[in-house]
């Protein structure tokens, strides 16, 4: 799933596109002023929508603060539509720029134009609000790291790369002993199956659906 970062003051607007994005698959973040931005901004997030005229700064000046540090496309939606103003944001580090009042779908069209620019990284997975890199075994919840331990680990890549599909315990135990070259036993399967979905917590409800008797299937919402 990927991540975008609404950094806009005006509550109307901003809950809308989050309702919007959401409905096509997109994990959001809401910003509501220039400094709650740079507090949230970091390498987890995929594109940024901006606006210009912002509590406490100007949004030129942070997508300028936001170049130093990050590469992610940036995209300018304002009322400022004069050429003057749209040049300087480009040059800033812009990648496009809409103008209010704005169609959703051309929206929605320049923001996927921009994701597919995005480089592919096989060594990364995303989902939901989880950052997984499997080349380091770390993963990240909304960009903060999580201590899970070598076999939840296990458990969760597993699970992800058969979303929607039941694996069973057996097949856990099995992939678990490939793995690690020890058999494990299935009660302590059940207590790293639970450290995992504390480690995880929940995005709009559980990652893990239990399907009794049999085994387990992610899900992402």
């Amino acid at each position: 799933m990927k991540t975008i970062m609404i950094v806009e003051d005006d509550e109307n607007i901003q809950l809308s596109l989050k309702e919007i994005l959401e409905t096509k698959g997109y994990h959001v973040i809401q910003a509501y002023h220039y400094q709650d931005a740079v507090n949230k901004v970091c390498d987890d997030i995929h594109l940024i929508i901006l606006d210009i005229q912002l509590p406490g700064g100007n949004g030129i000046a942070l997508c300028r603060q936001i170049r130093g540090k990050y590469s992610m496309p940036i995209l300018f939606l304002t009322c400022r539509n004069d050429e003057e103003t749209i040049v300087e944001g480009l040059n800033a580090g812009g990648d496009d720029y809409v103008c209010k009042p704005f169609g959703i779908k051309e929206l929605l069209a320049r923001i996927e134009a921009l994701i597919r620019r995005i480089p592919i990284n096989e060594d990364i997975i995303y989902t939901a609000d989880l950052k997984i890199n499997t080349q380091s075994y770390q993963v990240y919840k909304q960009g903060k790291y999580i201590d899970l331990g070598l076999i939840p680990y296990y458990i969760l890549v597993h699970l992800i790369q058969h979303q929607g599909i039941v694996v069973t315990r057996q097949q856990l135990l099995m992939m678990i002993e490939q793995l690690t070259g020890h058999e494990l036993e299935d009660n302590t399967l059940s207590v790293h199956m639970k450290r995992l979905r504390e480690k995880i917590g929940t995005y709009h409800g559980s990652y893990i659906e239990t399907i009794r008797g049999v085994g387990y299937r992610w899900i992402q919402k």
